[in-house]
């Protein structure tokens, strides 16, 4: 039998049950008081993400929160010279 894949000692909000007035209010309360609100990973309960473990829930937030970090930055970058934005990652 495997090891199991460390968990990152990365931060991660799930957040369940939430209307979306609710959620946004949340996420940005968070954010302003975090003292480096760009490394928290935001994810909310889904038909898919409901049935993973909390293993599986943390790595696959942790992933999709690296690869929209990366588009944030290619985008920014195209910005500032002046090129189309990139394609947006598929998932």
């Amino acid at each position: 039998m495997s090891e199991p894949t460390p968990l990152p000692n990365e931060r991660v909000i799930y957040l369940h049950g939430f209307d979306k007035k609710e959620l946004f209010a949340l996420v940005d309360l968070i954010k302003k008081n975090s003292p480096d609100p760009k490394a928290i990973a935001f994810s909310t309960s889904t038909k898919n993400n409901v049935k993973m473990t909390v293993e599986q829930l943390i790595q696959e937030v942790r992933k999709d929160h690296a690869t929209m970090m990366a588009f944030n930055e290619a985008r920014e970058a195209a910005r500032k010279a002046g090129l189309p934005p990139p394609p947006m990652p598929r998932g």
